[in-house]
């Protein structure tokens, strides 16, 4: 039966590089495809056809010049900039993997990822390639390629690199995991799954040739799968930035016309304090939130002032970007009931081609509401942990199911499950044997305290009696006698198995991720010369 004219077509699914090329060579060339911004300044922007022409090139470059071949690393050391997607691009099309590197980590975590990698070039800018100590056999700076140009006329609709065969199995990327304990592990994905999860996105989402706007850095797997990838495959327009910068994040989303865009939770203080309001940015359906816990406080306070709704959505790189996710699409008042309803804000129900299930610590499957283990099985799970079969075994069961580390549960929201995250399992405070979520203390102190949001963290710290004990730490040199006192008069109102018995304050920042993900464990020598406290609870300066 033929469906009605105005039945939207269905979103495209690519199997591999190759397949997601060749359909946009069959789209205007003229259409724009990349907007580059520094701060709030236009740095360049990119037609479909000049970015096929720039894949071209540079899969040229790397085949002929360089010499990579199937199978091969290419390494990336670079904040974002207009060459990155079609680098990133012409490797995969070679059936060579990216290995991105971040720029705002130490030059010895670089090392360690080039050698672990067996990286056999790498492309960056000047400043940062000049701070390496292992240097591939080849580097190449971006200030050093030849200058884009205007795609020509005649662009071919037919792909003139030879194919290789299908790539859907290939590596298409190693994504290096933060490493809070011990070294970092390469997440490897394949292209069919970096695919999948960008078609899975674009359907919750319900792009057609959406215009989005990314903040984040495109070594990271939010901004390369939600931003890059889902822009691509449905033929939009990404507008994407070299950092996040409050004061002209309005202003670009206006100039662009922008309907979506994502961030992490800690950049939402910052739009706050700008005053950002929806009706200054009326093509605006959405901001999608995820890489680290949101509070409902702040989503609240967030759709309160601003008008602006808020989805979030959960995932892991072990599963490309994104397993769950809330629908902008749905009724107002049954989203923010989600979101800001309860004590938790949920993540949503599974993406289409996922399964997630709660684990129990027996290994049954638990029911509604009962907590356990989250895993998730479905196309977009890793090829395995790079040259770490150990690792690989340890994350995987036998039937196929991704365990993620992190506890929660679910609810019944009419015949669908929706999913709330209640922390990490190792993150999980256990004091003489009772087990005490971080997060549920730190909601407990900012319902007294909203304003230490994002300056506060509770942690649990190694203790001689208690195995762990409850810590705080606050970011803030000076807190000052009236706060110090509030907080005294919480902490005693808690129970006293989840009261904590030590807060210490600072100048030394939260550590976090470059997405805004705590690194609680990172406490630990903070908190070290309290091991064997005892007695009242104690607010001290380091």
């Amino acid at each position: 039966m033929t469906p009605p004219a105005s039945a939207p077509r269905p979103i495209p699914r690519f199997s591999d590089v190759s397949e997601l090329l060749a359909a946009l060579r069959q789209l205007p060339p003229e259409r724009t495809a990349l907007t580059f911004y520094q701060g709030r300044n236009l740095a360049g922007r990119l037609r479909y056809g000049e970015l096929l022409a720039g894949v071209d090139r540079f899969t040229r470059r790397l085949r002929d010049d360089l010499g990579v071949r199937p199978g091969d690393c290419v390494a990336v050391l670079s904040p974002n900039r207009l060459e990155v997607p079609a680098l990133l691009l012409a490797a995969m099309r070679l059936g060579a993997a990216i290995v991105p590197l971040n720029p705002t980590t130490l030059p010895a975590d670089w090392d360690y990822i080039l050698a672990h990698s067996e990286a056999r070039l790498i492309f960056g800018v000047r400043e940062l390639l000049a701070r390496l100590v292992r240097r591939p056999d080849q580097v190449c700076a971006f200030e050093d390629e030849p200058a884009p140009t205007p795609a020509p006329a005649d662009l071919p609709r037919q792909d003139p690199v030879s194919p290789i065969g299908s790539l859907a199995e290939t590596m298409a990327i190693v994504l290096y995991t933060s490493g809070t304990t011990g070294n970092p592990k390469g997440v490897a994905l394949g292209q069919s799954s970096l695919l999948a999860n960008a078609w899975s996105l674009a359907v919750n989402f319900g792009f057609r040739e959406e215009t989005q706007f990314a903040v984040l850095p495109l070594y990271h797997a939010h901004a390369l799968g939600f931003g890059l990838m889902t822009t691509l495959t449905t033929g939009g327009h990404l507008v994407f930035t070299d950092r996040f910068d409050p004061f002209s994040w309005a202003e670009v989303l206006r100039a662009e016309s922008v309907t979506l865009t994502s961030v992490v939770p800690t950049l939402l203080t910052p739009l706050l304090q700008m005053g950002v309001r929806r009706d200054r940015i009326p093509t605006l359906r959405a901001v999608l939130v995820s890489s680290a816990p949101l509070s409902v406080a702040l989503a609240r306070a967030f759709e309160t002032k601003t008008s602006i709704p808020l989805v979030q959505g959960w995932g892991l790189s072990e599963y490309t970007n994104f397993a769950c996710c809330l629908s902008p699409d749905l009724p107002d008042d049954e989203r923010r009931r989600l979101l800001t309803g309860d004590e938790l804000t949920s993540i949503g129900s599974p993406l289409p081609g996922t399964e997630v299930r709660v684990v129990g610590p027996d290994g049954e499957t638990a029911s509604a509401e009962q907590r356990g283990e989250l895993q998730i099985r479905g196309h977009s799970t890793m090829l395995a942990y790079f040259r770490d079969a150990a690792a690989t075994t340890a994350a995987m069961t036998e039937d196929g199911w991704l365990r993620t580390g992190d506890e929660g549960f679910f609810r019944l929201a009419g015949d669908e499950p929706v999913f709330f995250i209640t922390g990490r399992i190792k993150e999980i405070i256990i004091r003489d044997g009772d087990k005490l979520s971080p997060l549920a203390i730190e909601r407990r102190i900012l319902a007294d305290l909203p304003e230490l949001e994002g300056r506060l963290v509770v942690l649990g710290f190694p203790h001689e009696v208690h195995g762990e004990e409850i810590g705080v730490y606050i970011e803030g040199d000076e807190i000052g006698e009236e706060l110090a006192a509030r907080l005294t008069k919480t902490a005693s109102d808690m129970p006293a198995d989840a009261r904590p018995k030590v807060i210490l304050h600072g100048a030394a920042p939260i550590p976090r991720t470059h997405t805004g993900k705590i690194q609680r464990r990172k406490l630990h020598p903070t908190f070290a010369p309290f091991g064997n406290c005892r007695g009242a609870l104690r607010i001290v300066r380091v």
